[in-house]
This record gives structure tokens, C-alpha cells and sequence, in this order.
């Protein structure tokens, strides 16, 4: 399809066609490639400047230390056991094992039942004598 429109003219105020080519009165005046070609052909001097100082003698890489790897577990001290407290005070065992099983045991019970919400205000007003 390009190459069947590329002579069309194309819909504007450049005067070129399809193909990029500057036309005046039907004939190609520039080829796309001759008005591209000036702009490809412009060299700049670039200058390669490094950000890093340059290495002297003192400044020699030295490799990290060796990490030591971590001492080998058996599995009774994989096993890890944290004691929690609830938000009314019961607290429980929180036992994990080296498989991912998690075990809870009960340590103790709530320190105090929740407080009922007082009924004084309700029998303070049956109590008022009806206005005669």
C-alpha cells in the first residue's frame, strides 16, 4: 500500500508526498534521503570523562571477609515455644515445630469475667413517683 501511494501527494502545506520527497509542480525536487542525509552526516566530538578518581597504589581492591555459616540445628532446637497474652488477660503456649505444625496450650484463664453494664439507672426510674 506504501508503495502503490508513495507518488500521491500528500494533504497539508509541506508540498511532499507520501514518501517524504519535496515536490513542486509534480516533479521531485529533493529526495527524502538527500533532505535527511546532511543531519545524519553532522559528527560532534564527544569526550569520554570518567566520574570515578583513578585507581593509585593504596586504593587496591580488597575481597569482603568470609562469612561464617551459621552452626548446624537438630531438630529439638528448631522447635520454638513463645508464651502470649490475650487481650483479657489469659495467656497460652505458642509451640512451632521444625515441620510448621503450630501447637496452643491453655496457661491460665481470665483474670476477671467482663463487667455487666450497670441496671441502677433503670430502677432509679421506676422508682420516681408519677407527677399528679
Amino acid at each position: 500500500m506504501r508503495t502503490a501511494n508513495e507518488k500521491t501527494i500528500a494533504a497539508g502545506n509541506m508540498s511532499v508526498n507520501a514518501k517524504g520527497d519535496i515536490v513542486r509542480g509534480g516533479k521531485i525536487i529533493k529526495t527524502a534521503k538527500e533532505r535527511v542525509a546532511p543531519s545524519y552526516n553532522k559528527t560532534t566530538q564527544v569526550k569520554n570523562v570518567s566520574l570515578k578518581k583513578p585507581l593509585g597504589n593504596s586504593d587496591t581492591a580488597v575481597a569482603p571477609p568470609e562469612k561464617k555459616a551459621p552452626p548446624k540445628m537438630d531438630d529439638s532446637q528448631m522447635t520454638t515455644s513463645t508464651v502470649k497474652t490475650r487481650d483479657d488477660g489469659s495467656q497460652y503456649r505458642e509451640t512451632m515445630t521444625p515441620e510448621g505444625d503450630i501447637s496452643i496450650e491453655e496457661l491460665s484463664k481470665p483474670d476477671a469475667e467482663p463487667k455487666k453494664k450497670s441496671t441502677r439507672k433503670k430502677a432509679k426510674a421506676a422508682k420516681k413517683k408519677p407527677l399528679a
